[in-house]
C-alpha cells in the first residue's frame, strides 16, 4: 500500500516508519551530545524556526526531546556525584595509610617507606609522602603494617 505524499510522491508505511525511527535516533544522539540545557534550548528554537510548515513538530516530539534533556541532566548530575564519591573514597583510603609501610613505583623506581603525610593535588587526587618522596596513591603496589618492635618468646620486647 502506498500513500501519496505532499508534492505527489508516493511513500510506503515502511518508509514512514523508517523515517520516524531515524528522526528519533537523531534526536536521541543530539540529546546525548548536549552539555548544557541552554544548548538544548537553542537547538530546539532553531529547529522550531526552521521546521517545515506542512509538517510541523508534534507536541509529542517536543515533549520527547524535553524528556531527553531531563535524562541528560540527571545523568550529568549522577556522574558528578559518583566522581565526588570516588575522590572522597580515595582521600579516605590515603589517610588510612598514614603510618603504614608502602611500596610504590614512581618514575620507574621502587620507593618503600612509611607514609608520613597525605596531601591533595589541585585536582583533588591524594598523594602520599613516603620518605620525602611524593607518591600518587595509584602508584602504591604493596601495603604492610607499620614495623613494630620484635617480641621474644618470653614476651619481652626488644628494640
Amino acid at each position: 500500500m502506498t500513500v501519496p505524499a505532499v508534492g505527489g510522491a508516493a511513500t510506503s508505511p515502511y518508509t514512514t516508519a523508517t523515517t520516524a525511527a531515524t528522526n528519533k535516533a537523531a534526536s536521541s544522539n543530539m540529546a546525548s551530545q548536549l552539555g548544557t540545557p541552554n544548548m538544548f534550548l537553542k537547538l530546539l528554537m532553531v529547529e522550531l524556526e526552521h521546521q517545515n510548515p506542512t509538517s510541523p513538530m508534534t507536541p509529542a516530539s517536543m515533549l520527547q526531546q524535553t524528556a531527553m534533556l531531563s535524562q541528560v541532566e540527571a545523568i550529568n548530575s549522577m556522574t558528578k556525584a559518583v566522581d565526588q564519591q570516588k575522590q572522597a573514597s580515595a582521600t579516605t583510603e590515603a589517610t588510612g595509610l598514614i603510618g603504614k609501610q608502602v611500596t610504590a613505583v614512581v618514575g620507574g623506581s621502587a620507593v618503600t617507606g612509611a607514609v608520613t603525610d597525605v596531601s591533595l593535588t589541585s585536582t583533588g587526587t591524594p598523594t602520599l609522602d613516603v620518605g620525602g618522596t611524593r607518591v600518587p596513591l595509584s602508584a602504591v603496589t604493596q601495603v604492610r603494617a607499620a614495623s613494630s618492635p620484635a617480641t621474644t618468646s618470653t614476651g619481652t620486647t626488644t628494640a
